[in-house]
């Protein structure tokens, strides 16, 4: 038959119509905007939060399918327009087009509720259905997943920006993530079973899991490790208002926030025996067949590792963890040792370089050839990076030279520059951070970041990094190398790649002492 579909134009609009078409129907599409209707469907531009639908359209129809709804209020499209409004006049115009079945989908956590205009809303747009005098059928879906969705995009996102995750209170509350094709499958299964007439009923998954479990879920999907952050209410709260406020599609509206606080749970049942639904579990699986081509938020992560591939990438080097151990072992006792038998500071770091790189390459196993394959997008951001970190330290070193002890601590650094002859200072220089990317930020953090999490492991090969250049006695010195060592570890994890690192180490060294110091003499 001939089936009119009110907001089959969005998200669940479209899997619905495809359902419907499957079928055998013929589709007129109610939308409010001109975006693209569904392919082989008939397309009415109506808005029904402000007027009327044009009856002489409907007629011929044999069914009326109300999706029309909102989560965010703008402008004169509010939950009272769009909710109640918009179907009343939808139910009107069934009555006077001769229309007698109308499936209206509506949401399982309805209720009358004065303090949130959603809930309530929702709530007396079902009241209206059941008091139309028409055959009707009430779907309540719970939190709706799938291609297009808000929920596993969003989340996904969120789960590739940062490795911590704050989550709404302790994440307790509980869901049933339906698959939008169950829900779909649902509505179309009402026209074609006459016992769903006068029925109402939820369309859930067939699992009920909390807030936590949906989120690990998700990065489980994604591949991607996360820690979740418990979050108190009140602070959520004020994020989602603020996002609300400042964005025109937030990640969460204050009525999304509503659902997940309360929770998105119903029986499924009903649905199983009168509708024949048997809704797919919300997996890992699930998410996997859906997060391709999702990016992170802004465009850019905080993340090292950023999706699965990259995660198995660095898994590969976690046999190296007690190599990389012992090495950095080896380092701190070998420079304690040196710092004591070599005075000059420059010859001490070449030969303790010359040493650890050595049993770098022949002890700790990780893709050496794959690492020090050259790019040209590496050398670019390790250019873009010494010039980012330069700025940083003149910064820090404008600051430190108000300071007499921090000031004096950069002056006998500079002074070293005439502890080695000119002609030797630039081989030494580059040898030296060879030796050092060698060691630490390939031999050392990539197996701590592999066995330890990416950030843990990048921040502990850092702390080694510092701890190594104890024994040189300026404590500026290894706050610089602390600071440095973690850019140039997450560099190495981020890019999978030694070069950017080693192109930037190379060259802010050799700003920093010689072409650009921030120390004249």
């Amino acid at each position: 038959m001939r089936i009119v579909v009110a907001g089959g134009s969005g998200f669940l609009g479209r899997h619905v119509v495809e359902a419907l078409q499957a079928r055998g129907h013929d589709v007129l599409v109610i939308a409010r905007g001109r975006q693209e209707a569904p392919p082989g469907t008939e397309r009415l531009i109506c808005d029904l939060a402000r007027g009327p639908v044009p009856v002489e359209r409907l007629r011929g129809a044999g069914a009326v399918i109300n999706l029309a709804g909102i989560k965010r209020e703008a402008g004169r499209q509010t939950f009272e327009a769009v909710h109640v409004a918009a179907t009343s006049r939808l139910i009107a115009g069934g009555h006077e087009a001769g229309i007698r079945r109308f499936v209206h989908v509506s949401v399982v956590c309805s209720r009358p509720d004065a303090r949130s205009a959603y809930h309530d809303t929702k709530w007396r747009a079902e009241q209206a259905v059941r008091g139309s005098g028409l055959e009707f059928t009430i779907l309540k879906p719970g939190v709706i997943y799938g291609s297009g969705d808000d929920m596993v995009t969003h989340l996904v996102r969120m789960i590739r920006f940062a490795p911590v995750f704050p989550i709404v209170g302790a994440g307790a509350s509980l869901l049933q993530p339906v698959d939008v094709r169950d829900v779909a499958e649902a509505v179309a299964a009402a026209l074609d079973r006459p016992r769903s007439i006068g029925g109402t009923y939820d369309v859930v998954g067939p699992d009920s899991m909390t807030l936590g479990e949906v989120v690990r879920t998700v990065a489980q999907g994604a591949g991607l490790p996360l820690r979740i952050l418990p979050t108190p209410v009140p602070l959520m709260r004020a994020a989602v208002r603020l996002m609300d406020g400042l964005t025109s599609a937030p990640l969460s509206t204050p009525a999304q926030l509503q659902m997940l606080i309360d929770g998105l749970t119903g029986d499924p049942r009903p649905a199983r025996r009168d509708l024949g639904l048997a809704p797919r579990p919300f997996t890992a699986e699930s998410v996997r067949a859906l997060e391709g081509g999702i990016g992170p938020l802004f465009g850019f992560s905080l993340r090292m590792v950023g999706d699965r591939a990259h995660s198995e990438w660095l898994a590969r080097w976690r046999y190296g963890f007690v190599p990389a151990l012992t090495l950095a072992g080896l380092a701190l006792t070998l420079q304690v040792v040196l710092g004591r038998a070599v005075p000059n500071v420059w010859y001490r770091m070449a030969a303790a370089g010359l040493v650890l790189s050595t049993a770098a390459l022949a002890g700790v196993r990780i893709g050496w050839r794959e690492l020090a394959r050259i790019r040209a997008r590496h050398l670019v951001l390790g250019v873009a990076a010494a010039g980012l970190l330069y700025v940083t330290g003149l910064v820090v070193a404008v600051l430190a030279a108000k300071v007499p002890s921090l000031a004096a601590q950069m002056a006998r650094v500079y002074g070293w520059k005439s502890d080695v002859p000119a002609s030797l200072a630039v081989p030494l220089v580059l040898m030296i951070v060879l030796a050092e990317e060698i060691v630490w930020r390939n031999a050392v953090t990539l197996p701590l970041a592999a066995r330890l999490g990416p950030w843990r492991g990048v921040l502990a090969g850092a702390a080694a990094f510092a701890a190594a250049h104890v024994p040189m006695g300026v404590p500026l010195l290894v706050g610089a190398a602390l600071g440095a060592g973690a850019f140039w570890g997450a560099l190495v994890v981020r890019t999978r790649s030694a070069v950017p690192a080693f192109v930037s180490h190379a060259l802010w060294d050799l700003a920093v002492l010689f072409w650009l110091p921030y120390v004249r003499p």
